[in-house]
């Protein structure tokens, strides 16, 4: 792992056309066995890699068979436990805090992609996008850009004459792309992320044990987490033998602390702090139901990795997921509504056939258009013709 050094004499900042992707990516298709390898540059933001580790790690695997050499670049300090390295190589460069603040700094980072002989560089996310383009124009390569959220359209702007496309993760964000002209249709490619998932649904298994319900995600909507509160507190409720957990955090979790305390719900609630993406799997292992109740312009990675785990799951409504589909991946909601909220969820602990159903249900939906296998070879095809385009010099 090699590391740019900060600039001594700055002060230190504060912590040919890409074809366009089918709606669905084809199920057997693999690069021939005498193509070269391509070198892209991932590029990373401060929390990228910890948000989306669990869709990044079985990339960067399967890339590598598909002769894609892969180089991380990250921040200084950057969580990279949810990534394969080695063999991945992984440079940390210092905060910038906007790429042509720092020009020594962004030569130099430059320089580490031009010697490592570099064909791609791809952002990750929107909160490297910046950055991507600078060290592209500056090392003479083209660009990707890949999209989670909605908005992330306006964010971006439009692609200049290196951007060589954008990846969308759902279908109402490359809408979104589209509707802000970031970039031609040609140049807007649908492409899921994907995430490993259980053989069977992981609920009700295990006889005598209190069923989990686990609440999570960010913490920063009151109104969101207190009508969980209140569902967990209705008498309905209470007569069922389960735990709760809420994971996260954000900005209203100490009044949700208190509002637990008013609601009487010490002695079966447990609050559990946001723990790194990469151990998500694991905990949720130990759910029975997960309940998403915040909605979210951003695509809905716990929920995903939720249902990727075998648990049936209840999430808010929301536009920016096309995997959360009423009755078939998912019970949806309205956030904010303690008497809905409440519904659905007695009704999964009333059935638990049916709850064991629906998370079966999600798992057949992720393996067709979650499969990272599927996404990896399609993403190699992107990035070779990606890297055959001829950027202006």
């Amino acid at each position: 792992m090699s590391e740019i050094p900060q600039d001594a004499n700055e002060p230190a900042s504060a912590p040919a056309q890409v074809q366009p992707a089918p709606a669905e990516q084809p199920a057997e298709v693999h690069a021939p066995a005498a193509q070269k390898p391509v070198r892209v540059a991932w590029v990373a933001g401060k929390e990228t890699i910890d948000r989306f580790g669990n869709t990044l790690q079985p990339m960067a695997v399967g890339l590598m068979d598909e002769l894609v050499e892969l180089v991380v670049l990250c921040p200084a300090g950057c969580e990279t436990r949810g990534l394969p390295c080695p063999p991945l190589e992984v440079i940390q460069y210092p905060r910038l805090n906007w790429p042509r603040l720092h020009p020594r700094r962004l030569e130099a980072l430059a320089a580490e992609v031009s010697s490592r002989k570099i064909e791609l560089v791809h952002a990750l996310d929107v909160s490297a996008a910046a950055l991507a383009r600078r060290l592209a124009e500056l090392a003479g390569v083209s660009y990707l850009l890949t999209a989670y959220s909605l908005g992330d359209g306006r964010r971006l702007g439009r692609l200049d004459s290196r951007g060589a496309g954008v990846l969308a993760a759902s279908t109402a964000i490359q809408k979104d792309l589209l509707e802000h002209h970031v970039a031609t249709a040609q140049k807007v490619h649908l492409l899921r992320p994907g995430v490993y998932q259980a053989r069977h649904a992981n609920c009700f298994s295990e006889l005598g044990r209190r069923a989990a319900v686990i609440a999570g995600g960010d913490l920063g909507s009151f109104s969101a987490f207190d009508a969980v509160l209140e569902c967990f507190a209705r008498p309905h409720v209470r007569k069922y033998d389960c735990v709760f957990f809420i994971i996260g955090s954000g900005k209203a979790e100490r009044r949700l602390r208190a509002r637990s305390e008013k609601l009487g719900l010490r002695s079966d609630l447990t609050f559990v702090d946001r723990p790194p993406a990469s151990r998500m799997p694991e905990l949720l292992k130990g759910a029975d139901i997960y309940i998403s109740p915040s909605p979210s312009r951003s695509l809905n990675m716990e929920a995903l990795l939720a249902m990727a785990a075998g648990v049936p799951v209840l999430a808010a409504r929301s536009d920016a997921a096309d995997f959360l589909q009423e009755g078939k991946t998912a019970m949806l909601f309205q956030a904010g509504d303690p008497a809905d909220l409440t519904g659905k969820l007695t009704s999964l602990l009333d059935d638990r056939a049916s709850a064991r159903s629906l998370a079966e249900s999600a798992l057949s939906y992720l393996r067709e258009n979650h499969s990272p296998a599927r996404m990896v070879v399609w993403l190699a095809s992107i990035y070779r013709q990606a890297a055959e385009m001829r950027p202006p010099q």
